[in-house]
């Protein structure tokens, strides 16, 4: 009798029960919304009450409390298993487990597909371990009332309550785990962005932000001009030029010659022999090997000089890090800042995506062949569940650090309420950029790729002229010195 009440009660628990949940959660898109979330548990509980009550009255329960109580600990630990094991698996990513989820755990879950589906649509992910939680105190509660006289308490319950507590913490663990490595909603928190209103800066725009030449130019450009591209932080100076330099265009012709498409893409774009010259940093290993790819050597000119620098919170009291001090903290050594004299906080270090300018700086510079730890990102939902993962933006938490070039920070995106970090006890100043005493000074190049624009070289040659020098300091770096 009582290997008969195990079978037909572990497939209530297992399937009936959830089957409920899964129609519930169906009904929800059909006009029910909170009102089927709230009724969905109030049915299991009337079911399985009903279910309970009727097998007690026949005298049909086992005389445990633990076998009375072994198919709801089956169906929980089934379920949060399986939880457990794919949100291992996709990295407490959501958006791969919207992969997972239309895959292997649609079907070995498929009793709560409806209700599943519900928080997958919403984008509601921590629900569905929740749900597995709440539709087992739902079956538990009036099972102990029902037997709470009548059936023996023995030790077993405690491997039950060992493994439930396991499992739980488990699950636990991982949305912890999670919130490591993935930023929730942005809320009121400042934003450092990695781009700019590029209409600001712009060459023949009125009104722009560019700054003009103060005497006549030693060289112009009437026709053949060489096609520029590069890096936000760059688009200032380069823009600036050819606003200097190219006669004749407006600011309507001249987006055929000058555009800003961002380091990755501008690389890219050098590759293929689109245009003539990048500005910006050096090429990563991975654009270097794109071009050799394709039979294409890059030919890099230092054109000035710029700091690599790191910014915190304005509150934040640490002022000077170590170099190794950086090291450590994107390898996920350093993880509070009272280790550095700081504040008692989780450290949260942003990267930048891959292939952009800063992020190959940081690796190539800053790390000096170290491997960083895995990036924050950001999920968000952009509807039918789904959801695109990011590297995620730098926000200005009290307890964060960034990393940019010096003149994006203080001049195309200041922010009052950032700081930069001195290293090794060395402000980024034009002075100690110029010098070379501050450690992460950079090369700011212009790149080019075979192109046979002969112009293209007069462009090179012109800003490493005393002239060129001196204006592309105006224009906020620091110059190399004039050829």
């Amino acid at each position: 009798m009582h290997s008969k009440y195990n079978i037909k009660s572990t497939l209530m628990a297992v399937l009936v029960m959830p089957l409920i949940v899964g129609i519930g959660g169906f009904t929800m898109f059909f006009g029910t919304g909170g009102f089927g979330l709230i009724l969905t548990p109030v049915i299991v509980a009337a079911v399985w009450t009903w279910y309970i009550r009727r097998r007690a009255k026949r005298d049909a329960l086992p005389e445990n409390l633990s076998q009375v109580l072994l198919p709801i600990f089956i169906s929980f630990a089934y379920y949060m298993s399986l939880w457990i094991l794919f949100f291992g698996i996709a990295g407490y990513s959501y958006d791969t487990m919207t992969d997972v989820f239309f895959g292997p755990l649609f079907f070995l879950t498929l009793p709560y597909l409806g209700m599943s589906f519900m928080f997958v649509f919403f984008g509601i992910w921590v629900a569905i371990p929740i749900k597995y939680g709440v539709i087992t105190l739902v079956m538990l509660i009036p099972t102990l009332i029902i037997c709470r006289k009548k059936r023996a308490f023995d030790r077993q319950i405690f491997i039950f309550i060992a493994c439930v507590v396991a499992l739980v913490g488990i699950a636990a663990f991982q949305f912890y785990a999670r919130s490591l490595r993935f930023l929730g909603h942005v809320g009121d928190t400042q934003i450092v962005y990695d781009d700019i209103d590029t209409r600001r800066y712009h060459p023949f725009f009125s009104g722009n932000y560019l700054i003009e030449l103060p005497s006549e130019p030693t060289i112009t450009f009437t026709e053949n001009f060489p096609r520029l591209d590069g890096a936000t932080a760059a688009y200032p100076i380069f823009a600036a030029v050819a606003q200097a330099l190219f006669v004749g265009l407006d600011q309507i012709t001249v987006r055929e010659y000058v555009s800003v498409s961002r380091t990755d893409v501008a690389y890219e774009r050098l590759i293929r022999g689109e245009i003539d010259i990048f500005f910006g940093a050096q090429p990563s290993p991975q654009q270097i090997a794109d071009a050799q790819a394709r039979g294409v050597e890059f030919s890099m000119t230092p054109i000035a000089q710029e700091a690599f620098v790191f910014f915190v919170h304005y509150s934040n009291p640490v002022d000077s890090l170590t170099i190794s001090q950086i090291q450590d903290i994107y390898r996920r050594r350093l993880t509070n800042w009272r280790h550095v004299g700081g504040r008692n906080e989780r450290i949260l270090p942003f990267q930048r995506s891959e292939n952009s300018g800063s992020q190959t700086i940081m690796e190539a510079v800053v790390m000096y062949g170290l491997a960083m730890a895995q990036p924050l990102q950001h999920e968000r939902a952009i509807g039918m569940g789904d959801i695109v993962t990011n590297v995620a933006i730098y926000r200005n938490y009290s307890s964060a650090i960034g990393y940019s070039f010096r003149y994006f920070v203080t001049g195309m995106r200041p922010h009052d309420e950032i700081k930069i970090l001195a290293v090794d006890g060395i402000l980024p100043t034009p002075e100690n950029i110029r010098n070379g005493t501050y450690p992460f000074t950079v090369n700011v190049y212009a790149v080019t790729a075979g192109t046979t624009n002969e112009n293209a070289h007069k462009l090179i040659e012109w800003i490493l002229s005393e002239q060129g020098q001196e204006f592309i300091e105006l224009c906020g770096v620091v110059s190399i010195g004039a050829n």
